[in-house]
């Protein structure tokens, strides 16, 4: 199959062409999941870690 008769020329181009060292030079703090997910891991972590941060094996 030809990609480039199925895809946009840009479909693979970055939203910010900054070189990568420049990129990442700063903290970038993002969210890879959604609600759901956050609640779901939050409520794991509530019911396997308890709230001090101690526990015993």
């Amino acid at each position: 199959m030809d990609r480039d008769s199925t895809l946009p020329r840009d479909a693979f181009r970055r939203a910010d062409e900054t070189p990568d060292e420049q990129f990442y030079r700063q903290p970038r703090f993002v969210t890879h999941i959604d609600a759901g997910a956050i609640a779901a891991v939050t409520g794991l972590y509530r019911e396997y870690f308890p709230a001090g941060g101690a526990f015993s094996i």
